[in-house]
């Protein structure tokens, strides 16, 4: 039970984290995140940067993009190697990839 509340509790700040860019966590059991974000559809400037920087990750071991849907699964190792700070890492690494790609967008104005 206690790590389900933990569980409940670490999904809420990653949630927050996200939010700030549209990004909402649709699905998230230990070795498998589903994200999804109205950016993502289509053929997406931010997914094309996105994801090859997250299939680099060591404990990643898949990443796809669905474009219809605007989802992107990850899919990761849930060894002890695979914490809350490096699932953090990564939230980051996304809220990084979106930063620099609307930047670079908003710069071609």
């Amino acid at each position: 039970m206690l790590t389900k509340v933990k569980q409940a509790f670490f999904l809420r700040r990653i949630e927050k984290m996200l939010s700030r860019y549209q990004i909402k966590v649709m699905h998230f059991i230990p070795g498998r995140v589903r994200l999804s974000s109205p950016y993502w559809e289509g053929n997406s400037k931010i997914v094309a940067s996105l994801l090859p920087i997250l299939q680099l990750e060591q404990h990643i071991q898949s990443v796809r993009h669905t474009s219809e849907t605007g989802t992107i699964l990850v899919e990761y190792k849930t060894n002890a190697d695979v914490n809350e700070e490096q699932i953090e890492e990564w939230i980051q690494t996304v809220q990084r990839v979106h930063n620099d790609v609307i930047a670079r967008e908003v710069a071609q104005l």
